[in-house]
């Protein structure tokens, strides 16, 4: 199953927490139901990103290693 995404958030060249953060503030700004595409480069974090997803109004739809990196799908509750 393909999900569309609406926004990519290329983190690929940042050290942690910094991706985490990204990724708050780029949620901060989408609407409820929009589909965030995040890729990391670093494994410390996969967890963080797990837990913040997890301990907020989101939805972890995906969670892949790919050529990319580690890409997470979330959508904003």
């Amino acid at each position: 199953m393909m999900i569309i995404f609406d926004v990519v958030l290329d983190a690929t060249q940042e050290d942690c927490p910094i991706p985490t953060i990204q990724t708050k503030n780029t949620l901060d700004t989408m609407l409820a139901g929009q589909i965030l595409k995040v890729i990391t480069s670093k494994v410390g974090t996969i967890k963080n990103i797990r837990t913040f997803v997890a301990s907020n109004p989101y939805e972890l739809l995906s969670e892949s290693t790919t050529e990319e990196g580690f890409v997470f799908l979330i959508k904003k509750l």
